[in-house]
């Protein structure tokens, strides 16, 4: 007989929230410990560059070694016998060193890294505060602005937008890549839906029904009790990528109101709204319990198993669910992409699209050899998006045997059937990271055609880039960096205690938001802001 709906969830307030509540109370204690550059990698002044003549004669001279410090997709070192670092040396002369990383180590290895006689060459990183303040403490190239007329085909991805977030007083502090086209959005089992007759929610209060119903109500009709409406992953720092749902209430983060002034979520009472929907969740159990807990990619065996209801993903999600299931078809259903639902008359969009996929820099150091600063032009300009440098860095074309197939609605295919180095050594992606672009119109599947689950991904990405979503203003600001970090630092250590009920006092955290230094990047933004023309 099915349990009522109460004794359902009494049964799952016994699941591991332990975890969290260990993460907070290490959060908690972590919280209560708590100028230009004097040595520029590069003149600003063209007239000291070496001349083009000069340039392109050291740009063909001996193998030059080059190390790359980034942010990686798999961050698995390859081997010897990558084909990619043996194209680089035939192509442009360099022996290239890949250190992949994931986001929460980069920084504390390039800080090390800085401190020695041991200098990584080259920089990428999702994250543009990282570079800002790398910049800001010299140990950068000080200003691309010279060099600029050496990369041609890189400078020609710019949008006005791009150069703005590359651009610090004046000096432009790295090289903004291509965003992905904007494919992100809730992915829905569209599957679980129609079984339980529920119309698509378009409000917070409807989502709380449908993710109530996906908890309680059997969705798989497997006669368990093991599906959860939605999920996170939050990797015991922060909310995860379910904070998306912060915009069913409006803009969040730094942006400009209604009232044509800058404003900041936390301030204007959006932060408190979203966090008060996530208390219910929590309450009620309607979320995955490991949801602070748990990482990216631990995630995925819950959500692949098909126990989950909700998620914020691309359309990548349906090639990812059928590698997992067996790559039969039958998962190829399950989701549908939705908009944001709207909580407030101001809410109701997706976050704004990113204006750069990420950043990269090359360390002052290098920038003071011209013979590898002549290198690192010359193979930047010849492997960005879309020269052919690209298509064989970022895809194998031409390095590993890959071939590009045109599809007829205008996008492209890549089969990984024929790469057998990827398929072992799959750190061999990360070669790509720093110039990758979905704008590039590549699917990427394991058969000789695409199938079911390419044709469906398609389908997800299309709707999902119809879908409006708000003005990316705070990716255009360029703020303190150790202020905006002490700040989500404090939001992030306020955020779960609130959620958890550990304490209602919102007006207090906000307080200590503005005196810990919002107030004063409120004001700076508005500065920045009205500079830029961007308020009335």
């Amino acid at each position: 007989m099915k349990r009522t709906k109460d004794e359902q969830m009494n049964k799952k307030r016994r699941a591991p929230w332990l975890a969290v509540a260990l993460v907070l109370a290490v959060t908690a204690a972590g919280c209560q410990d708590r100028n230009e550059p004097t040595t520029p990698g590069g003149s600003s002044n063209p007239s000291s560059l070496e001349t083009d003549d000069k340039l392109q004669s050291k740009a063909s001279t001996d193998t030059i070694r080059l190390e790359m410090m980034e942010n990686g997709w798999s961050n698995i070192p390859t081997d010897e016998e990558d084909p990619w670092r043996q194209w680089m040396k035939e192509q442009y002369k360099i022996d290239m060193t890949m250190n992949a990383m994931p986001v929460g180590d980069l920084e504390a290895r390039l800080l090390v890294r800085f401190a020695s006689a041991e200098q990584p060459d080259l920089i990428f990183a999702w994250d543009r505060s990282l570079i800002a303040k790398l910049h800001k403490q010299g140990v950068l190239l000080d200003d691309w602005t010279p060099y600029l007329t050496r990369l041609p085909n890189v400078t020609r991805t710019w949008s006005d937008q791009m150069k703005a977030y590359a651009t610090v007083d004046g000096k432009v502090i790295g090289l903004p890549k291509l965003p992905d086209e904007y494919t992100w959005t809730l992915m829905l089992r569209k599957d679980w839906l129609d079984a339980l007759q529920l119309p698509v929610p378009t409000t917070d209060v409807e989502l709380l029904d449908v993710l109530r119903s996906f908890t309680y109500d059997d969705p798989d009709n497997n006669g368990l009790d093991d599906t959860w409406g939605i999920s996170s992953a939050g990797a015991g720092s922060d909310v995860g990528e379910i904070g998306v749902l912060e915009s069913m209430y409006g803009p969040t983060g730094f942006h400009v109101g209604p009232d044509g002034m800058a404003q900041h979520s936390v301030v204007n009472g959006t932060h408190l709204k979203f966090l008060a929907f996530m208390r219910t969740l929590v309450q009620e159990q309607l979320i995955d319990p490991d949801w602070y807990t748990q990482s990216w990619e631990q995630r995925k065996r819950r959500l692949y198993e098909g126990k989950i209801g909700i998620v914020h993903y691309p359309g990548i999600i349906v090639q990812e669910g059928e590698k997992t299931n067996g790559a039969t078809g039958s998962t190829v259903a399950w989701w549908d992409a939705m908009q944001i639902p709207k909580g407030s008359e101001l809410g109701g969009k997706r976050p704004p699209a990113p204006i750069a996929g990420g950043m990269l820099a090359v360390s002052a150091q290098a920038a003071k050899d011209p013979e590898k600063m002549a290198r690192i032009l010359t193979f930047l300009d010849a492997t960005v998006y879309p020269t052919e440098g690209y298509w064989a860095l970022r895809w194998g074309v031409g390095v590993n045997g890959q071939t590009v197939t045109a599809l007829e609605d205008g996008a492209k295919y890549i089969s990984l059937k024929n790469d057998p180095y990827r398929k072992e050594k799959i750190g061999a992606h990360d070669w790509g990271t720093w110039v990758a672009t979905s704008q590039d119109g590549v699917l990427e599947g394991q058969t000789d055609r695409p199938g079911l689950a390419d044709q469906k991904q398609l389908a997800l990405d299309g709707k999902a880039k119809s879908l409006a979503s708000y003005t990316n203003y705070h990716e255009l600001l360029h703020l303190d960096t150790q202020m905006t970090s002490d700040l989500k630092k404090l939001t992030q250590a306020f955020d779960i205690a609130y959620i958890l009920g550990k304490t209602d006092d919102y007006d207090a955290f906000r307080q200590r938001w503005l005196e810990a230094g919002g107030q004063q990047l409120l004001d700076e933004a508005s500065r920045q802001l009205t500079e830029m023309n961007r308020l009335p």
